[in-house]
Parts: C-alpha cells; structure tokens; sequence
C-alpha cells in the first residue's frame, strides 16, 4: 500500500473510531431498554476500530503522516476527495437525527443520496426510502420494542425543551 493511502487509512480509522466514540457516548444517555440494540453493535465495533487504527499505526511506521496529510487536505487527491464526500454525507446524516430523529432523518438521506448522488429516479428513490424507513420502523418499534430517537423537532414541539 503506497505511503499516502496508508495516511487515508489512518485518517479514515480515526474518524470511524470518533463517530463510534460518540454514538456509544449517546447511547449511554438512553433508557436501558433503548440502550441495548446500540451498545451490543458499538462494544465490538468500538473495539474492532481500536484494532484496525494500532495495525495501521504500526505499519505506517516510516510514513510521513503529516507530510501526506498536509498535501492530501489540498483537496488535490482524487482518493481524499471521495472520503471527505463520505464524511461530509455522515455528518449530514447525523445532524438529521439530531434534529428530525431517526425516522425522518433516514429516509431524507436514503433519499439525497439515491436521487442526488446516485441519480436514480425520483419515483424509485421515493419508494426506497419509504420502504427502507418502514421496515427499520417496523423491526425497531414492533418487533424489538425500542423506541428510536424522536428528534429535536418533536422534543421542543412535545415540550420537552432541548
């Protein structure tokens, strides 16, 4: 693996490990009923992310890391650039949970990302994404019992206050 893609490979670690961090952080604030689904999914891939991050560490021995990274947040490297895009369309979902709530916050970025990115259809990003989004609402709702994050829309309509 050349010297740079090992750089991306780290950096790409870093950030998965930071958003697993997080959610697990999240989680810990839930009801032990809500809890549980996100906590048995986060432990092994908090401790997968751990790790991968010490394998790459290891072999970017001898690696200009910061040499790499310096010339790769440039934007001039094609490799980065479609990583920055996913990092940029997971903070964008993230903060439509946050503030819509799982449900809502899906199937707007199932959505974005079949009709703008993938370009398909607008009829069959529709049905996807209402598919998609009554499936997991029926799976987490009705069969595990686990009520997903409202959003903070419906917190402060509610009453609930942020």
């Amino acid at each position: 693996m050349s010297n740079n893609k090992k750089t991306l490979e780290i950096c790409f670690t870093i950030f998965i490990t930071l958003m697993v961090v997080a959610a697990f952080i999240t989680a810990l604030t839930y009801d032990f009923v809500s809890a549980r689904a996100p906590l048995v999914i986060l432990v092994p891939l908090l401790i997968l992310t751990g790790f991968q991050l010490k394998k790459g560490l290891k072999e970017a021995h001898g690696v200009d890391v910061m040499g790499d990274l310096k010339k790769t947040l440039s934007f001039q490297n094609k490799e980065f650039n479609g990583i920055a895009s996913f990092f940029g369309w997971m903070i964008f979902l993230l903060i439509l949970i946050f503030v819509t709530g799982h449900y809502v916050g899906m199937a707007v970025f199932i959505f974005f990302l079949m009709n703008l990115v993938a370009e398909e259809k607008l009829s069959l990003s529709l049905i996807v994404c209402v598919v998609v989004t009554l499936v997991i609402y029926m799976l987490f709702e009705h069969l595990f019992n686990i009520e997903l994050y409202r959003g903070l829309i419906y917190r402060i309509w509610m009453g609930y206050g942020f």
